[in-house]
């Protein structure tokens, strides 16, 4: 949210810098691979799309399958668009605390014990929210997991019930107990529960007028109508985090009122994704360009989202992206104390952002992509605000998912204001044929 650090694979904040990434776009980047999965976490406020496309066709993505249609021995998910079948995947391994060979061997068709014991776990979730529910996704596997292969059903010995404990409400009243009868204990509880955590603290307006001020002002912000980030993305050599990490160069070009283009320069090749105001595209390193432009994006983050988030000015404009927000409490990022604030876009998922309580800064936006069997959390981190022509900018920007695949560091090192632009840079480029492996 930031300036305007933008970079699809990951994410930085706005007024200062945007950088948005993916749930596979990383792979994109790092291998300019045939095959594109795309769930974009934007930087700062800013998740910007979800892309679904295949490098072998020139222009539109292919027309979707079913999870069945697209890979072997598939019983339960049979129905899911095969584009949420690896995402969900990744769910599950998080949610269990394992890695794929806890039910796959070398060939992931192959039925193994535990595969066929998780099938059965799935059907069960999909009772359970069917049944009790309406069909909603309130339980998940990390419901009874919490990252543990066996489900964790006994509670670990504290000699207390709570974490809060009951002393907060004991009154002590002159009788035996040194916390009081039960009457008496209920009717300190009563009040203690009566009172407002939150009183005190300001408003969620109040949160992002300070926020704006800490960037700099209204009309510092507005100065500035173009903006061009340089830097270098950290990110995983593969999707299990296994390899040393590898490094591109990566620049983010933005233009008032929404438009953007982010680049990465790899040594196979360079990767890009933009919006032109209405139609995002993703460029594969072979120079295959795809049209991510929909009405849903189903079955990743709608393409609303993007619009959403592509408004260079959004620190500005935040409260009317959300239909409510509503403050939750105070948290700790590193070692700040923050207030959260949960914004509501109509028609999407609720987003977390963390605003300093001192600073005023966005330290932490994060969002989920919604999955098969329940919400894939994506992380984006802000550190490092600098002055640039009075606008501040993080130039450090983490991002970090429950996979390794989206796992991400944005090192800045350089920001433009008001840079001249060509009049083409924004536009989606032409689609180039891949060179046959003949020649």
């Amino acid at each position: 949210m930031p300036p305007m650090l933008r970079l699809w694979p990951r994410t930085l904040p706005k007024p200062m810098v945007r950088i948005d990434m993916s749930i596979d776009t990383a792979n994109s980047i790092r291998k300019g691979s045939a095959s594109i999965q795309t769930a974009v976490a934007v930087v700062g406020l800013t998740l910007a799309v979800a892309v679904t496309a295949s490098a072998q066709q020139p222009v539109q993505a292919p027309a979707p399958r079913t999870a069945a249609q697209a890979y072997k021995n598939i019983q339960v998910l049979k129905d899911i668009p095969n584009t949420q079948l690896i995402p969900t995947m990744r769910f599950i391994s998080a949610a269990l605390g394992v890695e794929c060979e806890f039910c796959h061997m070398g060939d992931r068709s192959v039925d193994t014990p535990n595969k066929n014991t998780a099938r059965k776990m799935m059907m069960m979730m999909a009772s359970i929210n069917n049944t009790s529910f309406n069909g909603r996704m309130n339980v998940t596997c990390y419901t009874c997991h919490h990252g543990n292969n066996s489900p964790i059903g006994t509670p670990t010995p504290t000699g207390r019930y709570s974490e809060l404990g009951a002393t907060v409400f004991f009154k002590p009243d002159g009788g035996p107990l040194a916390g009081g009868r039960d009457e008496v204990m209920a009717e300190a509880y009563k009040e203690y529960m009566a009172k407002d955590r939150l009183a005190g603290v300001p408003a969620p307006d109040q949160i992002l007028s300070k926020y704006v001020t800490a960037l700099g002002g209204e009309q510092a912000i507005r100065k500035v109508n173009t903006r061009l980030i340089t830097g270098m993305a950290e990110l995983q050599a593969d999707v299990r985090g296994a390899a040393p990490a590898i490094h591109a160069p990566v620049e983010i070009a933005s233009k008032a009122p929404n438009q953007w283009v982010t680049t990465f320069r790899m040594a196979n090749g360079t990767t890009a994704n933009g919006f032109d105001g209405n139609v995002a595209w993703l460029q594969a390193a072979n120079g295959i360009v795809t049209d991510v432009t929909g009405p849903t994006n189903a079955p990743l983050p709608p393409l609303a989202r993007v619009k959403r988030n592509a408004d260079f000015y959004e620190p500005l404009n935040l409260k009317r992206q959300y239909s409510r927000m509503t403050l939750v409490g105070v948290e700790k990022v590193r070692d700040r104390d923050t207030y959260v604030v949960v914004g509501f876009p109509e028609g999407d998922t609720p987003e977390r952002l963390y605003f300093d309580k001192d600073t005023g800064l966005l330290l932490r936006k994060t969002i989920v992509v919604p999955t098969a069997l329940g919400d894939y959390p994506i992380q984006n981190d802000y550190d490092d605000y600098r002055d640039v022509g009075g606008v501040k900018v993080p130039y450090l920007v983490r991002t970090t998912s429950i996979s390794p695949a989206e796992d991400m560091t944005i090192h800045v090192e350089r920001v433009q204001n008001n840079p001249m632009f060509d009049a083409n840079r924004f536009t989606k480029p032409a689609s180039r044929q891949p060179a046959s492996r003949n020649q």
